[in-house]
């Protein structure tokens, strides 16, 4: 069919994987003068076998954005193409090296050659450039040339621009002696040079020519590059200078005359350069004739006007980014009135808008964004010629009624700052075409009504101020004279039903309503039905409800939609995948979608991403979306339920990157269909009835990074990882009915683990010694079978966040290396046998939040250094760092609770609660000594657990301090003396435990939070006294404290002997006389007492019968 196209002149075939054949199949195009083959997959070698050299006529080729290697004999040679008119080939963005110059000999008119972005390394022999005379423009960036052989051998008399940027970005480029290979080509008009190697001032004689200049000096290679301003002078006919990365400083500065005219200069650019002198206006630049000046990220005198000189003919300023301790004056800008654009973006300028600024009356645009202004803004009034204002990212605050009389204004962004008001001030921009005034404090109408004249308004970002409803909407129903592309009105108001503008768009291609709430109980489908160009729509967290409906036609422009997070019920439409087939990315989670999963979604063949989770979806993940959506790289199910197999039928999901079906209720083995997915990231099956052995393909996964397969069925050992699979960066197979020992496999893991859990299982034996995990961050490993003294694994892992080692049968020390872990917040080890003191070293760690050494043998007194405190009183930077740290994508992360005993109960926290928790748990242990804290390094703990240990001396009065304890557990210890009264102030006490030890005096009053305790909390201490405990404190004394005594007497503490004597007298006659009158009254029980002493007697005398000698018995008796 091609072939009858013979008369064809232009020919793009851009695109298409064509592959190398093309190039014969186009043979017979003898009229064709343009060629673009652009990413047409050529590759290799382009060899023409025949050739009827057809293309005598074509002019321009390009094959930019292959993956060829060498031109073959496809211009050259007896079968190469005799392209004698070829005058503009396009090569870049491919793999030739330096090789090409030869294969181009043959293109003797040949005016522009583009080699960007290849394999060109090291020196080019001039001898194979030199033979194309009558080249114009040659292109060598992005490459890795450092010169030319010879160095000036070039010939090229006709070469006009010339662009060596961006070769050596290694440090191995060109170095300043490049300029000697450049200053032979007479007719150059346009050079653009890096600079790596330099260490001096930059000698540019000989390019007298030169009408555009732009050359940097590359700082990575710690290059000291100076340039002579006094070299402007070299250049006659120079209209733009572009320097970067280059030092001018006082020694350079000095050399120049300050008479010099530089009439010709138009454009000067200064990136990141460095002008260390201040200088007086006699010794600046005399530049009348410059009309744009960039001084972008570049270290400027205070008096950098002075520098250059009267710009009277100044247009356009850019200073972006400048040294802000440096920083030019403003008023120096003014000066300035013929300037028409001037951008200040991120100087870290402050304080108000000088007064001066409404001079400029010429501006036209001005970017004052990323600074730190503040106050009003009514100083740009004046400017009444401005198309663009850009003010975002400040702090100024106030009304914005200033900016109604900038009627010709067409571009707006306010955003990022403290405005407040209304937005009526906007009616009169009727110019305006792009409108952002988000994350501002503005009270805008949900109907938009003030912009309703913006005829030409197109593009609106209102988000993160107050939405309101508009209370005169429903009384006019006029329709706004905009029609808006881009609409983005996310957070926050309560709105009540969709305004009406929406009704009268139909041009839409993007809109975002999210975290504004609507009372509305179904999805806006209209607004697909009438915008037929839309392309992105975003409904998260809107309050819809109702069912889901899809548009009554086919949508073929849409491509994303969001609406999580809201009340969407009932089934999702069965047709929804014919009705929305271009869909790539979907999301629908959260929501109260029931029935079955449409198998439609098959139908959509260019999805990405599909997010079903957090619904009551039921039944089966549909074959024909298993098969259908070929290009799904996100599939999330979790949280319904789905059941039956996974992926029981055919699979075409092969590239999945993550996989999310945890918490649903599939059954059946781990498909063996995944071991397709090459790519897989992420794979969550958690929560399941998933049973059967972990498979051994998992481990080949050399892409996975997270694995989920907790709370499962799954038997057998731990399957060996190999080191396919040493990316893994999360594990968790906790919650399963695995044993056996942990594999030495597990070492290949070394590198990149961070998360690691294999708790509630059966392993046993001990970790092996050669994994140590340097980058881990949380470990748990609790309620197993392992045993063995605590191992080495986890003495270089800086980053240990937690360590869960609980409800094992660890045994021996409480390794000293414990302090390496500087990180670690939760430290649990409890119910194993560790026994020793408790190692001194853990006072280092300052990042402590939970820490449970409880149910062991550990014995001594407690470090008194210990530091614990929640981790929401760490600062917040350290939070953000914790927080980002646990994640390895932004949609993943494992999260596993810890259990932990307070008030006596045992409760898990997560990760979420975590941050709030801080506790001691030392409990059930042989500690002894005194209790004994720094104060201040527990000021914020929560919970105290020190019972069932051997601890003496008195309850530490300065626990009264720790105002944020909940609970406090001192019992069955060896305490003496009160207890303090000051724990009435601990208002927050909800558990206190002081029972079992040998505390004396008066209970504390039953006020505050003591108050809620009872006898229960003070039982087995018998020298405590008081109403809680029933016994009269009138006699009180101290029985620690000696009496005075006076003759015999003999001190009883608090108990009246004789009294306690004449009752236990009377008590003991009382039980003797009921006894007997029981007897005397009711003759069955008297006959059964009776009979029991007899057996009793006899008992005893056959007892001694048979278990004493015989002869000792006989002369008893």
């Amino acid at each position: 069919m091609l072939s009858k196209l013979n008369n064809l002149e232009t020919l793009d075939l851009s695109g298409n994987r064509l592959g190398n054949n093309i190039l014969s199949q186009l043979d017979g195009f003898a009229s064709l003068k343009s060629l673009r083959l652009e990413y047409c997959g050529l590759e290799g070698t382009l060899d023409i076998q025949e050739s009827n050299n057809n293309w005598m006529k074509l002019n321009e080729l390009y094959l930019e954005g292959n993956e060829i290697e060498s031109l073959g004999s496809l211009f050259h040679g007896k079968e190469g193409m005799k392209l004698n008119k070829l005058e503009v080939l396009s090569l870049r963005l491919n793999f030739l090296n330096n090789s090409v110059f030869s294969s181009l000999v043959e293109l003797s008119n040949l005016k522009s050659l583009d080699l960007f972005f290849n394999k060109l390394e090291g020196a080019i022999y001039t001898k194979d450039l030199n033979v194309l005379s009558n080249l114009e423009e040659l292109i060598l960036s992005g490459n890795e040339v450092n010169g030319f052989i010879p160095s000036q051998g070039l010939r090229l008399m006709n070469l006009k621009h010339l662009d060596l940027s961006g070769n050596g970005l290694s440090g191995n480029g060109f170095n300043y002696s490049i300029l000697s290979s450049v200053v032979t080509l007479p007719n150059l008009k346009t050079l653009r040079i890096d600079i790596s190697q330099c260490n001096g001032l930059i000698d540019l004689y000989g390019l007298s020519n030169l009408e555009e200049l732009y050359m940097a000096s590359n700082s990575v290679a710690g290059n000291d590059c100076g340039f002579s301003l006094q070299s402007l002078g070299l250049f006659p006919t120079l209209k733009t200078l572009s320097l970067g990365g280059f030092n001018i400083n006082e020694t350079t500065m000095a050399s120049y005359s300050h008479n010099t005219d530089f009439t010709s200069l138009k454009r000067l650019e200064l990136w990141d350069c460095k002008i260390n002198k201040n200088l007086t206006q006699q010794e600046g630049l005399n530049l009348r004739s410059l009309e744009e000046l960039e001084l972008s990220y570049s270290s400027l005198p205070s008096n950098f006007i002075q520098v250059f000189g009267p710009l009277i003919s100044l247009k356009k300023l850019t200073a972006s980014g400048i040294d802000g301790n440096n920083r030019p004056p403003m008023h120096g800008v003014c000066e300035f009135t013929n300037l028409q654009e001037l951008d200040m973006y991120g100087c870290n300028l402050k304080g108000s808008l000088p007064m001066c600024f409404s001079n400029l009356t010429s501006l036209k645009m001005l970017s004052l964004s990323s600074n730190q202004f503040s106050g009003n803004i009514s100083i740009l009034m004046s400017l009444k010629l401005l198309e663009s204002l850009d003010l975002s990212s400040n702090q100024f605050s106030g009304n914005i009624s200033a900016i109604q009389s900038l009627t010709l204004l067409e571009s707006l962004d306010l955003s990022s700052n403290q405005f407040s008001g209304n937005i009526s001030a906007l009616e009169s921009l009727t110019s305006l075409q792009s409108l952002d005034v988000s994350n501002n404090k503005f009270h805008i109408p949900s109907s938009l009504r003030p912009l309703f004249n913006l005829s030409k308004l197109k593009y609106l970002h209102a988000d993160n101020n107050t939405i309101h409803a508009d209370d005169h909407e429903m009384s006019h129903s006029s329709a706004p004279r905009f029609q808006l592309s881009f609409i983005s009105l996310s957070c926050c108001g309560s709105v009540g039903s969709f305004p009406k503008f929406l009704y009268h768009q139909s041009e839409l291609q993007y809109v975002d309503l999210s975290n504004t709430y609507f009372k509305v109980d179904r999805f806006p489908f209209w607004l697909l039905d009438n915008n037929t160009m839309l392309g992105t729509l975003y409904l998260v967290n809107c309050s819809l409800s109702g069912p889901f409906q899809v548009p009554s036609h086919v949508h073929s422009a849409l491509s994303y939609l969001d609406i999580s997070n809201n009340a969407f019920g009932g089934n999702i439409p069965v047709r929804i995948g014919a009705h929305l087939p271009f869909l790539a990315y979907l999301n629908m989670s959260k929501n109260c979608f029931n029935g079955s999963i449409p198998s439609s979604f098959g139908d959509m063949s260019s999805l990405h991403l599909l997010n079903l989770s957090n619904n009551q979806l039921s039944g089966e993940i549909p074959e024909h979306m298993a098969m259908g959506c070929s290009s799904l790289e996100f599939l999330a199910l979790s949280n319904n339920k789905l059941q039956g197999t996974i992926f029981s039928g055919n699979f075409n999901l092969t590239s999945l990157l993550e996989l999310e079906l945890n918490g649903n209720n599939f059954t059946g083995m781990i498909p063996n269909v995944l071991a397709n997915c090459s790519d897989l990231y992420i794979l969550d099956l958690s929560n399941n009835y998933i049973y059967g052995e972990v498979p051994s393909w998992i481990w080949n996964m050399s892409e996975l990074a997270a694995l989920d397969v907790s709370r499962n069925q799954l038997f057998g050992r731990l399957p060996q990882w190999r080191g396919s699979a040493s990316n893994l960066e999360q594990v968790a197979m906790a919650d399963n009915q695995l044993e056996g020992s942990i594999p030495r496999a597990i070492c290949s893991l070394n590198l990149k683990l961070q998360f690691l859990d294999l708790s509630m299982n059966s392993l046993s034996g001990t970790l092996p010694s050669c994994f140590k995990p340097v980058l881990v961050r949380e470990v748990h490993l609790f309620k197993n079978k392992l045993q063995g003294a605590l191992p080495n694994a986890f003495h270089d892992s800086s980053w240990l966040v937690t360590l869960d080692l609980s409800y094992n049968h660890l045994k021996g020390n409480i390794p000293n290396w414990v302090s390496n872990l500087s990180e670690l917040s939760y430290l649990l080890l409890r119910r194993n046998h560790f026994e020793g003191e408790i190692p001194i070293q853990l006072c280092k760690l300052d990042r402590l939040s939970l820490i449970d050494l409880s149910q062991n043998n550990l014995s001594g007194g407690i470090p008194y250094c210990l530091k614990v405190s929640a981790l929401n009183y760490v600062t917040e930077q350290y939070i953000l760092h914790r927080s980002s740290n646990f994640n390895i994508s932004s949609s993943t992360s494992i999260e596993v609770s810890i259990e932990y005993t307070v008030k006596s109960r045992s409760y898990n926290y997560k990760r979420r609660m975590l941050q709030y928790m801080s506790g001691i748990d030392l409990s059930c242990n042989k500690l002894t000594g005194e209790i004994s804290f720094e104060t201040k390094n527990i000021m914020k703990l929560f919970t105290l657990n020190l019972s069932h240990n051997s601890l003496t001396g008195p309850v530490p009065r300065a626990f009264s301090n720790l105002k944020d304890m909940e609970s406090l557990d001192l019992s069955y210890n060896n305490l003496t003396g009160n207890i303090p009264a000051e724990f009435a102030v601990l208002h927050f006490l909800e558990y206190f435990n002081v029972s079992y030890n040998n505390l004396s005096g008066k209970t504390p009053e039953r006020i505050g939070q003591l108050g809620a305790f009872d006898e229960s909390n003070y039982v087995g201490n018998p020298f405590l006294c008081g109403s809680l405990v029933g016994k009269n404190c009138s006699p009180v004394t101290t029985p620690l404290t000696p009496k005075a005594s006076s003759g015999i007497t003999e001190d009883h503490g608090f108990i009246d002997m004789d009294a306690f004597y004449a009752s236990f007298f009377a008590c003991y006659m009382m039980v003797l006389l009921c006894i007997a009158a029981v007897l005397y009254i009711n003759p069955y029980w008297r006959q059964a007492w009776f009979y029991y002493i007899q057996m009793a007697a006899d008992s005893c005398y056959y007892f001694v019968v048979d278990n004493f000698p015989r002869n000792f018995c006989t002369g008893n008796m």
